[in-house]
């Protein structure tokens, strides 16, 4: 049987080509080789507890258009809050708590006002984070591409930004959003990001809050969509090789034997899984994927924590000066009862651009949250620990280093029928849920041209 269009892979790009497919009125098929979907972005059920726990806490804002219209259109907008205007609280333990607040002011006083009480900094260098707004402002189309030479330290440097605010502001955003050290990743990806969140609207700038799990956030509910509007998704099934020439797309072969015919296909997967089909299908050879070879991971550490009372109230804040450096109150954030988990409290710990700690024990990874997580909150000093899970995504994402935007490749392929999806092609913005479904949106358009 042929369908019009067949996705190769269940991951959040695929789901989103899979999804606009299917509303666009395309009979579709998804293929994902694992019992999941979500590729990186997907929760379960912990045994012990009995909560829900997301395979990473991810960052999400106002800014991510397409993310916001792909839950609309799946139905489960309700179930991710946004900020009334931007709060990001940040701790640290001789500095004190401080927050990013951005006042009810049109855009783009609210960050300016924001910026300027930042109490975490000493006022004169609050001034000097106004050199930075103002380059987002000013900065040509056409200079953009030179910052795709330099990193992001470096760019901060340029613009006199002096190591404090560097270390307790951009910093922080920088390996949040880009999942690398600001010394080696690109300034283009950094600017791109601080453009898009800070110079929109003010309902661009503010945090999108998940209250579930990534998975019935995004993914049972994407599967119902396509499934509902005529489309088929299939686990457990791997394609082994591509059938057909550079210049057209003829079928798969499966891992588990047999055929799949389509009019398109859009392959969904990550750069690493397309170097090994690209091996599997030598009559293909398309230059395309060469540039895969390019691309580097890194990896992000999440550590969840069950403690035996409540030692954080706000719902996240950023952590400075430690090793640690984000808390999730996943208690508030995914709204649970308190008398059902008798008093206790479950904390995600982030550490982004974790390679460092790639080969450090889980007890100890614990160990090192316990501590810094004691050595911010008091409140959690006499904390006992009931329950621990860490969960470390070695290739979470590609590492944006500086002219890492020349090899990203764009949704067409030399194939006319075959069109590529996933963060790492060429969106415009770093390994993010926002370039995941960009991506898989466009190239579900193209093939529907």
């Amino acid at each position: 049987m042929t369908v019009d269009a067949l996705v190769i892979g269940g991951g959040l790009s695929g789901l989103g080509a899979a999804v606009e497919l299917a509303r666009r009125g395309a009979k579709v098929t998804l293929l994902e080789r694992r019992e999941f979907l979500g590729g990186r972005t997907y929760s379960f059920v912990d045994q012990t507890t009995g909560d829900v726990v997301d395979n990473g806490q991810h960052l999400m804002m106002g800014c991510y258009h397409t993310t916001r219209r792909f839950l609309k259109t799946i139905g489960t907008d309700h179930l991710a809050t946004l900020q009334r205007t931007l709060q990001i609280d940040f701790l640290h333990p001789g500095i004190g708590r401080a927050s990013l607040r951005c006042p009810t002011l049109p855009p783009p006083f609210h960050i300016l006002a924001g910026l300027l009480g930042l109490k975490t900094l000493p006022f004169v260098h609050r001034l000097k984070l106004l050199r930075v707004g103002h380059r987002l402002f000013t900065l040509p189309k056409a200079r953009e591409a030179y910052l795709d030479s330099i990193s992001v330290d470096e760019w901060l440097r340029r613009l006199g930004q002096p190591a404090e605010n560097r270390k307790y502001l951009w910093d922080v955003i920088a390996v949040g959003s880009l999942n690398g050290d600001p010394r080696e990743v690109s300034a283009l990806m950094f600017f791109r990001v601080l453009k898009a969140a800070f110079m929109g609207t003010r309902e661009d700038s503010a945090m999108l809050l998940p209250r579930v799990g990534l998975t019935e956030l995004f993914v049972d509910p994407a599967v119902k969509f396509i499934e509902t509007h005529g489309g088929n998704v299939r686990r457990t099934v791997g394609v082994k090789r591509l059938l057909g020439t550079k210049d057209r797309i003829e079928g798969v072969d499966l891992i588990n034997g047999g055929r799949l015919n389509a009019g398109k296909y859009i392959l969904a997967i990550p750069y690493f899984d397309l170097v090994r089909l690209m091996g599997e299908s030598p009559a293909i050879n398309l230059v395309d994927f060469h540039t895969a070879s390019q691309f580097r991971s890194s990896s992000i550490i999440t550590i969840n924590l069950w403690l035996d009372r409540t030692v954080f109230q706000h719902e996240f804040a950023a952590v400075l000066d430690s090793r640690i450096q984000w808390i999730f109150n996943k208690t508030r954030l995914l709204r649970l009862n308190q008398e059902d988990l008798d008093g206790r409290q479950y904390l995600s710990i982030v550490i982004s651009s974790a390679d460092e700690h790639a080969g450090v024990e889980k007890e100890r990874l614990v160990t090192m949250a316990l501590e810094d997580l004691r050595w911010v909150l008091p409140a959690a000093r006499e904390a006992q620990l009931l329950h621990a899970r860490v969960i470390n995504e070695k290739r979470a994402t590609f590492s944006p280093l500086p002219g890492m935007n020349a090899f990203r490749p764009t949704a067409r392929t030399s194939a006319g029928n075959l069109l590529l999806a996933g963060d790492w092609t060429d969106t415009g913005l770093p390994a993010t849920i926002e370039g995941a479904l960009l991506s898989g949106e466009a190239a579900a358009r193209l093939a529907c041209e």
